[in-house]
């Protein structure tokens, strides 16, 4: 081999050869396989990876209907659990509306906002609470913030006598308010004063303060009241379970089977407003009695002595005992509810007067085989304090609510559709209900 004029031995050409052949493996190993591979096995790395997570995406893209259904599922259930636990009161603004002390002998000292918490799958919004006054008032308090229509705790509390005043203590603890809403509640610093209202401890609007002064306390408790008299304004006996059924009398006619239904006094249609419950006698209804005020004195008043302001239905005085489930409960108003006509409302005039309402809610036996049910709701000066359902055969659901400085007090009825049954109309019954006064 012939380099310009230097003629390569065979052994300088072999000893080239090597050297290239050198050359080669060792750009080969620093080009290819140093730089070159790694890239390559990163990149087919990635690719595989990525094919991993296109599966998986198109695996939930194909299941994404299915889970969006039990989603909504699963949301409609929780606001069933929630309004049948009660939980109606939702935002911080709400919560400080309903958090004011119904005892006007209890002053609020702090009612401070404490930082956010998660604790999941719910936002607690967490307030530290001082207040002073009377123990008793204490007490109705503390049972105040417990009953309210939110998910709370209470905890951390202490009670301290103040010195030189053995009647007043002054007491602290934490309240911890869940949020159980769609959207988070607005943050507590901007909910202490709600709008329309420069302190966020003052009375609510249209309540008044209680005639008189000292503290409400409320009168004992009473029960079932067994009563054959058809709507006199007799003074309210400690009620008693009856011992027996309803007498043949008693029994509901066949004005009020399920076929026909009391009919509506023409009378109060564009009359003058009497301010009572109509009463049933002889299967019709006629306008009750001109409204006349309740015997003075610590007497519980039923609910057929308070004044009616609105009567959609309409409600009426029962000329027997309501028969809910086998038991006899008399003083009882009742209405007719069926598919064609599913709405019913009382609305009665408490003045502020009064502490504790007590008595029952059911559907008269009259129409135990009635396919439909109905919801009970109460209203406390437009904010509801109850929500229930009754239904055929029932047991009669028992009602103990604390009713302090309320002024109108709202009986909200609904017919629904229930289970199997012959026929849609009902007799539904707000028994035995009365009203502990403030002493």
């Amino acid at each position: 081999m012939k380099i310009g004029n230097y003629e390569l031995s065979r052994r300088e050409v072999r000893l080239l050869g090597i050297m290239a052949a050198v050359l080669l493996v060792f750009f080969f190993y620093h080009v290819v396989w140093g730089k070159q591979l790694p890239a390559y096995r990163e990149v087919r790395s990635r690719l595989l990876a990525d094919q991993a997570r296109l599966a998986a995406a198109q695996q939930a893209a194909a299941t994404a209907p299915s889970l969006t259904k039990n989603a909504e599922q699963a949301r409609a259930a929780w606001e069933a659990t929630r309004q049948r636990l009660g939980f109606t009161l939702q935002g911080t603004s709400a919560f400080l509306d309903a958090a004011q002390p119904r005892d006007p002998a209890l002053r609020i000292l702090v009612f401070k906002p404490l930082p956010v918490e998660k604790r999941d799958p719910f936002q607690v919004y967490p307030y530290e609470v001082t207040v002073s006054g009377p123990y008793p008032a204490l007490q109705d308090y503390i049972s105040q913030l417990e009953s309210l229509p939110a998910l709370t705790a209470i905890h951390s509390l202490k009670i301290h006598a103040r010195q030189g005043n053995v009647a007043t203590v002054e007491a602290s603890f934490i309240i911890d308010l869940y949020d159980l809403g769609e959207t988070a509640p607005v943050p507590a610093a901007v909910a202490l004063f709600p709008g329309g209202r420069a302190d966020s401890f003052a009375p609510l609007p249209g309540v008044a303060p209680p005639v008189g002064g000292g503290t409400v306390t409320a009168s004992p408790g009473q029960g079932v009241q067994v009563s054959s008299s058809q709507g006199s304004q007799q003074a309210p006996t400690k009620p008693g379970p009856a011992g027996s059924p309803p007498p043949a009398s008693s029994q509901p006619s066949a004005r009020t089977s399920p076929s026909a239904a009391p009919s509506q006094p023409a009378e109060e249609i564009g009359g003058t407003p009497a301010y009572t419950l109509p009463r049933q006698q002889g299967g019709r209804l006629v306008p009750g009695p001109a409204f006349t005020d309740p015997p003075a004195g610590n007497g519980d008043v039923w609910l057929d002595e308070l004044r009616v302001l609105r009567n959609v239905g309409p409600f009426f005085v029962l000329s027997r005992p309501a028969a809910l489930a086998g038991m006899n409960l008399g003083r009882s108003i009742g209405v007719n509810l069926s598919k064609g006509q599913t709405k019913a409302e009382l609305k009665v005039d408490l003045r502020g007067r009064y502490t504790r309402l007590q008595g029952y809610t059911g559907i008269d036996d009259s129409f135990a085989n009635s396919s439909g049910k109905v919801k009970v709701t109460i209203f406390a000066d437009g904010r509801q304090i109850y929500q229930g359902e009754i239904r055929p055969g029932d047991y009669p659901r028992y009602l103990e609510l604390p009713i302090f400085l309320v002024r109108q007090l709202t009986f909200s009825l609904e017919w629904q559709a229930g289970d199997t049954g012959s026929y849609d109309q009902l007799l539904a019954t707000l028994a035995s209900i009365h009203f502990s006064r403030q002493s």
